[in-house]
Order: structure tokens, then sequence, then C-alpha cells
């Protein structure tokens, strides 16, 4: 059985949670940071149809705030980001296949349930909305 590992944008999608933590001055990434990382990976593709970067840094700053001070050490993942990754790369594993993507990590992460709901209001879409928009991305990859 082959490992499961991190694509090129998968691995973008981790460092651009974290950066946004970096950004708004949070020590902990959150669901909303991953699924955050990986939509501005997404749109940074060119990918249509997804709340745009702008907006989605307005939503991580609306749900998750932001902090006054710097933040002068590493971030570090919160258990319900590492949850939610987890759940993902068990389910890439139980599919046969070998890589997470930032769509994977993107779709894993609004099915795993971790994500406050008020972050789907503050990017202007329903987590069902947002669910069908990237399972017709998924099913155009492949």
């Amino acid at each position: 059985m082959s490992e499961v590992q991190l694509a090129p944008d998968g691995e973008r999608t981790l460092r651009e949670a974290q950066n946004l933590c970096y950004q708004t001055n949070v020590a902990i990434v959150a669901p909303e940071h991953l699924l955050a990382g990986a939509l501005t990976v997404l749109n940074a593709a060119g990918v249509e149809g997804l709340p745009q970067t702008s907006v989605v840094n307005t939503a991580i700053v609306a749900v998750q705030g932001q902090g006054a001070a710097p933040i002068s050490e590493n971030v570090m993942f919160g258990s319900a980001a590492r949850e939610a990754i987890n759940g993902i790369a068990g389910a890439v594993r139980e599919s046969g296949g070998t890589h997470i993507t930032a769509i994977i990590l993107a779709a894993g992460t609004v099915a795993s349930g971790e994500v406050n709901p008020m972050f789907y209001s503050a990017l202007g879409t329903t987590r069902e909305g947002l669910r069908a928009a990237l399972a017709a991305l998924e099913a155009r990859d492949h």
C-alpha cells in the first residue's frame, strides 16, 4: 500500500493556513484556517466558483478574530484541524489514493463538520453550497 502524502498544492494549503494565523496574530490553526488556506490556494490557481480570497480573509477575522500582539513563535495546528486532516488522510487511503490536494483538503474539511457554521455565512455561502461547488471541482479533476 502506498503512503498518503500531500501534493504540492496540499503543502501550500497548510502553509497558507499558518500564514493566515500569522497575519491575524492567532497562535492556533483552526479548521476555518485550513479551509481558508485551501480556498486561497485554489483561487491563486484560477479556480472559479469559490469565495474570493478577499472574502476568505475577512471571514477568518470575523470568525476567528485578530490578536493585537504579533506571534513570536510557531503557530500550532489545533485538535479540530488535526482531526480534519487525519480524517481526510484516512478517506484518501481508503479510496486507494496517495495524494492530498488543495481541493481534497477543502472538501474534506467541509465534510469533517469541524468548521464553525458562521464561517460559511461570512463566506457568503452555506456548508452545502460550498460542498457542492467543491464536489463539482473534484468531479471535473477526475
